[in-house]
């Protein structure tokens, strides 16, 4: 049996990676392999089971909220690597022996973006300055009223 991952990518699961062993059941209850603290998670939510040694299942086991696979409501389906499993506000991504999907986090894709305002600041001027020289630029008589005004 080959060892797939899920790894954390948003929720209280973010950056957290879990081995697939079997049984595999996600859910609020203690007893589960990944326990989700979260209104709206049942106890055994979802369960993730190996089919022929081969391939994973995963299934809904009927919680009020449901499963999402993909971005789409599942009961059951089989899994595949890269795949997004998706339980309340965490979500998960199917990883395969020896490969990464695209769409798994990386440290660049985690790290918090730089501060906004003093690009903001800095393009606002850059405008203004811009704007004022192609005002002047057509309405050369504004550059006078502008000089007596400060006289």
């Amino acid at each position: 049996m080959s060892l797939y991952r899920l790894k954390g990518t948003a929720g209280s699961v973010i950056n957290q990676s879990f081995a697939l062993g079997e049984p595999f059941v996600l859910g609020s209850s203690a007893d589960c392999e990944v326990q989700i603290a979260e209104p709206g998670v049942a106890a055994r939510h979802a369960e993730i089971t190996w089919v022929d040694d081969k391939s994973l299942l995963l299934k809904d086991l009927g919680s009020r909220t449901g499963t999402l696979l993909n971005g789409e409501p599942v009961l059951e389906s089989r899994l595949r690597s890269g795949d997004e499993i998706h339980i309340g506000s965490c979500r998960w991504i199917l990883q395969a022996p020896g490969l990464r999907p695209n769409r798994v986090l990386t440290a660049d894709a985690v790290k918090t973006p730089g501060r906004i305002w003093p690009r903001v600041f800095v393009w606002t001027v850059l405008g203004a300055a811009v704007a004022a020289v192609v005002v002047f630029a057509w309405q050369p008589e504004w550059l006078d009223i502008l000089k007596s005004m400060l006289e």
